[in-house]
């Protein structure tokens, strides 16, 4: 148990060592998503996009979005290819070229602190950058999130194709970037809210963080 505290601990402390001005607690908890897309947001009364509308198919996504990524279905090989166990619509980042980035924006004085996303065959060569205002406050990558680079663009293993829930605590964003400098970010079932800001939330983070290697130690 003594070493299973100390790997919580070591993982938590890596999670925490962002280029940005804020403290984030990242949770890779989920739900089953009804709809074929895999996996969901846990948060309650979270706002989720879902790039599912028919009409969004080969657009650069729903309002707010803007940039290099696109609306796919499926998988084009060497191009995109879906998360794992997802059938349906999602948004790949960039769309028809190697690098590029897509841009969220929200409505006027709109702010969030939760962040979560279906994120697919994750690599070190993706990040998620967050703004208020002209200020970036957090930069997450790949290989931020992915503790063993062995998984790097596994396109089936979990570890590589996760929910990531990324709380702020007090810090608030306004526009989210996606970016990524080779084929490809993908993405789906994006979800926003605003949730407080609990003592408790920290403890939350470390104990998904425990549990999830006490699964992984008892499987091995």
């Amino acid at each position: 148990m003594k070493n299973l505290n100390r790997i919580a601990a070591a993982l938590a402390l890596s999670l925490f060592g962002f280029a940005a001005h804020a403290a984030p607690i990242i949770t890779f908890n989920s739900a089953d998503a009804s709809d074929g897309s895999g996996l969901t947001t846990p948060v309650a009364g979270a706002t989720v996009i879902d790039f599912n509308d028919d009409s969004l198919l080969n657009t650069r996504g729903p309002a707010g979005f803007f940039g290099q990524g696109g609306v796919v279905k499926g998988s084009s090989s060497g191009a995109y290819a879906a998360p794992a166990g997802n059938t349906t619509q999602y948004l790949s980042v960039a769309l028809g070229q190697r690098a590029g980035s897509h841009t969220i924006t929200f409505d006027t004085g709109v702010t969030y602190n939760y962040f979560g996303l279906y994120w697919g065959s994750i690599d070190d060569y993706n990040t998620l950058s967050f703004f208020n205002g002209a200020t970036e406050v957090l930069t997450l990558t790949g290989a931020q999130v992915i503790a063993n680079p062995n998984f790097f663009g596994n396109q089936t293993a979990d570890p590589a194709n996760r929910y990531v829930n990324i709380f702020l605590g007090a810090t608030s964003y306004d526009k989210i970037v996606i970016s990524t400098t080779q084929f490809a970010f993908e993405s789906d079932n994006h979800a926003f809210a605003q949730v407080p800001e609990p003592g408790t939330l920290a403890l939350l983070g470390l104990g998904l963080i425990g549990a999830g290697a006490l699964r992984r130690r008892r499987s091995q």
